[in-house]
């Protein structure tokens, strides 16, 4: 969505700008007072496009949750940019920040309880944004057809609502990977033709769901990990899972058993993954990579820019790439210091983060490289 969003405004801001400069180049041939009013009608234009632009990205979140309660879903969390609303383990409505690279929003919520795969209503929540995106385009049009004697912002609100929304439909209708991420038609076709798809889209929304509540994955049943057959790679509803199930390893403390399984999915599986879901491995396995002591293969990954600029870029709303930063300072960089600090500032915003499951897990995984790198430390000092 925020890649389609970046498309649109530029393609509008560029035939804008190539408006004004028309409307100079006639208005030079008449007066000023022409020339001031052309600028400030575009400007306004620009202002118009950018409203439409972001209340659609609302309308089509709020789309997705108006779907999901209509079929039986509840409220999780809602997200446009990073600003996110969320109801806490105790139901009470909070605000979080949360980014997620390749997306302008996002509405999850969880699935109706004790519902089988099969059983389990899937299209209505999917399609949501995108019907709301065509209602409220073709309400503008409307507007536009039968309403007289608007200001000209207001026209421009309403045809850029209309030209936005419609795209915004089309872009998120026809089934696409935006990005490295699947649109909503994208994974509504997935969801028809496999149901092992229909229970990682389950899965998925039940782990979101208790991992924002504060379980971790560790604490979660096997069965939400386990999809009951061979996995399609190339389908994020299922791939996601098998990474959860991956990082549930970890989390169970076996770092060992969890580095093999990420060797084994990107070697096997890299280039099949969806570009978020592949980096998001690579991040783990530089983590797994620090804490086996693999220096070599961690400075390797570590030279990646693309993989780093991913950690950094993400480190603010995601414990598990300060927990990446941490390693990396600790086990590469022999930085005690900085590492201490990493946890400890993770400590003291903990209730900032969205996954307050992950960051239990997160903080434990610290404390035991601390614990481990203090106990080499000393061991080797009393054999020297």
């Amino acid at each position: 969505m925020k890649k389609a969003l970046t498309i649109i405004l530029s393609l509008a801001i560029g035939a804008a700008l190539g408006l004004l400069i028309g409307s100079l180049g006639r208005s030079s041939m008449s007066n000023d007072q022409s020339t001031l009013s052309a600028t400030f009608e575009i400007a306004g234009g620009l202002v118009a496009l950018l409203i439409a632009a972001y209340l659609q990205i609302v309308l089509h979140e709020a789309g997705h949750l108006v779907c999901g309660l209509l079929s039986g879903y509840r409220f999780v969390s809602f997200r446009i940019m990073s600003i996110t609303l969320i109801k806490d383990g105790e139901g009470k409505l909070r605000f979080k920040r949360f980014k997620l690279a390749g997306t302008g929003g996002q509405c999850l919520m969880s699935p109706p309880a004790n519902v089988a795969p099969e059983h389990l209503p899937t299209a209505l929540y999917n399609a949501g944004g995108v019907l709301s995106n065509l209602v409220w385009a073709t309400l503008a049009l409307l507007a536009l057809l039968y309403c007289d004697n608007m200001n000209f912002f207001f026209k421009y609100f309403l045809a850029s609502t209309m030209v936005v929304g419609y795209a915004f439909a089309l872009i998120n209708g026809i089934p696409l990977k935006i990005g490295g991420v699947a649109n909503d038609g994208h994974n509504l076709l997935y969801l028809k033709r496999n149901k092992q798809s229909v229970k990682g889209f389950q899965s998925q929304l039940i782990i979101n769901e208790k991992l924002q509540n504060g379980t971790r994955l560790s604490q979660m049943p096997d069965e939400l990990f386990d999809l009951g057959g061979e996995i399609d790679y190339s389908d994020p509803l299922q791939s996601n899972v098998e990474i959860m199930r991956i990082s549930r390893v970890l989390d169970q403390g076996d770092v060992e058993q969890a580095h093999s399984l990420l060797k084994e999915l990107l070697n096997s599986h890299q280039y099949e993954l969806l570009p978020l879901l592949r980096i998001e491995a690579e991040s783990e396995i530089l983590f797994t990579n620090l804490a086996t002591n693999d220096k070599e293969m961690a400075q390797i990954l570590s030279n990646d820019k693309l993989l780093m600029n991913h950690i950094i870029k993400h480190a603010r709303v995601m414990s598990s790439k300060q927990r990446t930063l941490m390693a990396k300072a600790l086990i590469l960089d022999g930085d005690i210091t900085t590492a201490k600090q990493i946890l400890d500032n993770v400590k003291a915003n903990r209730e900032s983060y969205l996954m307050q499951g992950e960051v239990k897990s997160d903080i434990l995984l610290m404390e035991r490289l601390l614990e481990d790198k203090k106990n080499d430390t000393n061991q080797a000092n009393s054999t020297n």
